[in-house]
């Protein structure tokens, strides 16, 4: 519950929300295809395999760039004579986890299209329909994942945009004396407990 509100207050569920619906636009739009049999799934498995591939390399490069140019922003962040809000780099944190799980769940995938299907031995035909049906709801939620990360990306780096433009007003983005105050006091009380 904690996460959800600090979510809310951050207004990053929009993002998250537009990952959601691009994820079951996704899946919906291939699952409508029709019904498999043991054999079809199969099939359909080989030729979604490269593809696959393709989307789990993709999202390794770009999470791997996104965590890096994380830290170009903290930064930029950081080089600002005021002081930024918390909300800014909380989220910045949101961006980092997200983009590390998007991250850890393409290298699941990876792994699991590696797995050698049509050279066992063993009868899979169940085994064939769920596994496609699965790859299906994890490309999709992969996709979705990342939507989300990069919508909140940018809704990061809109807001250091704000900070350097000229012609624009980023006060709402800076803590003001009485916000710094009370931070440094609540610093304090945390300090003198034992």
């Amino acid at each position: 519950m904690k996460a959800y509100s600090q979510l809310r207050k951050l207004k990053l569920m929009r993002a998250l929300y537009s990952g959601t619906l691009a994820a079951i636009v996704i899946f919906l739009g291939t699952y409508f295809t029709g019904r498999l049999g043991p054999y079809e799934a199969q099939t359909n498995i080989q030729e979604m395999r490269p593809s696959l591939r393709f989307i789990c390399s993709s999202t390794l490069t770009a999470t791997s760039t996104i965590l890096a140019l994380l830290l170009t922003l903290l930064s930029f962040s950081g080089s600002t004579e005021r002081n930024i809000k918390a909300e800014h780099f909380d989220r910045v944190k949101w961006i980092a986890r997200l983009s590390t799980l998007a991250f850890a769940a393409a290298i699941v995938l990876l792994l699991f299209l590696n797995l050698p299907l049509k050279n066992t031995e063993v009868k899979l035909d169940g085994f064939y329909r769920w596994s496609y049906y699965g790859l299906l709801v994890y490309g999709s939620l992969l996709g979705g994942l990342m939507i989300s990360v990069v919508l909140m990306l940018y809704r990061a780096a809109k807001a250091i945009i704000l900070i350097y433009h000229p012609n624009r007003d980023a006060n709402f983005l800076f803590r003001s004396e009485q916000e710094k105050k009370q931070v440094e006091d609540e610093k304090k009380q945390r300090e003198q407990q034992p």
